[in-house]
């Protein structure tokens, strides 16, 4: 891989997670909900939008469904549907205090990934859907597609950052902070509480969800493995790095993480260092982390 190449293809998964976490950031850094799972709103998105857009299977395919519409069309499916997941789980759980919703998120992710793998007729098991097309084939040069493909991913991102941005700083992101802060002081001066913290948990999984359609399109083949609780994590680290409560530190501690994550896997093998190195990634990652206001000094003034 070249190395412009290579770089192409870091620009591309940097902004799939940037988007991740900007959904992350409407939940938690805006709203104060511990969400340990949502990595299932991802997941949601990439496979409805594969099974949307992928040709109807054939014979070597144990998958049932393809309906082969446009990439549009799976994309806006992907966000429908991690929508309606996050209404499901939200209404018995947004009632409740923040740890319930932590552990049924968490609970929720595992659930899924494990139907992903089992339930073949759906989702192609283990073996997961492969084909699953790409905006645009057919019509730009093969050499250009990648460079495409960036530029719609930036595109995306772009409109959901505005749209974070804008929410940040309207009376509604307001009330989400205040929820946030103190929630039962919110609910003393009468705000439903519940329907702010619905809305805030629908619109972050719905970005999730625009992410994972995304991450289809760009990967061409999804199995459940792709689905680990680690994507949780890594999107959490990215907006704690960046700097909670701000759609900025969101952005640019995802930029952050994946660079230095996927940076890290071409250095040098000195004296065995490559064996060692996903362990000194973590540490690294780690310690970037005990910055509370962000390594990037983003983090909303009196936030999380």
């Amino acid at each position: 891989m070249s190395q412009v190449a290579f770089i192409v293809s870091v620009l591309t998964v940097a902004g799939i997670y940037a988007l991740l976490t900007l959904g992350l950031n409407v939940q938690w850094g805006e709203t104060g909900l511990l969400n340990f799972g949502h990595v299932a709103f991802f997941a949601v998105g990439a496979y409805t939008s594969a099974l949307v857009t992928v040709a109807p299977p054939g014979e070597m395919q144990s998958y049932v469904f393809g309906f082969g519409l446009p990439i549009p069309v799976g994309i806006v499916a992907a966000c429908l549907a991690a929508g309606v997941v996050a209404v499901v789980i939200g209404y018995p759980t947004l009632q409740l205090r923040e740890d319930y919703l932590a552990m049924v998120s968490i609970g929720l992710a595992e659930i899924l990934r494990y139907v992903f793998i089992n339930e073949k007729w759906l989702t192609g098991g283990a073996s997961g859907i492969y084909g699953i097309p790409q905006p645009l084939t057919g019509t730009v040069p093969t050499s250009l597609s990648n460079y495409v493909f960036l530029a719609i991913v930036g595109a995306g991102l772009a409109v959901c950052y505005a749209y974070a941005q804008r929410l940040s700083h309207s009376p509604f992101g307001r009330v989400l902070r205040a929820i946030r802060e103190d929630a039962d002081v919110a609910r003393a001066v009468g705000v439903d509480t519940f329907s702010y913290r619905m809305q805030a948990f629908v619109i972050g999984a719905m970005i999730a969800g625009f992410a994972g359609a995304l991450w289809a399109h760009y990967a061409t083949a999804l199995t459940p493995m792709a689905f680990e609780p680690s994507i949780t994590f890594l999107t959490w680290v990215a907006l704690i790095v960046g700097g909670s409560g701000n759609p900025r530190g969101a952005v640019v501690g995802a930029f952050l993480i994946i660079g230095f994550r996927e940076l890290t896997r071409y250095l040098p093998d000195v004296n065995g260092l490559t064996e060692v190195l996903p362990s000194l990634r973590l540490i690294l990652v780690g310690v970037l982390v005990v910055r509370p206001q962000g390594i990037a000094g983003l983090a909303e003034v009196g936030g999380h």
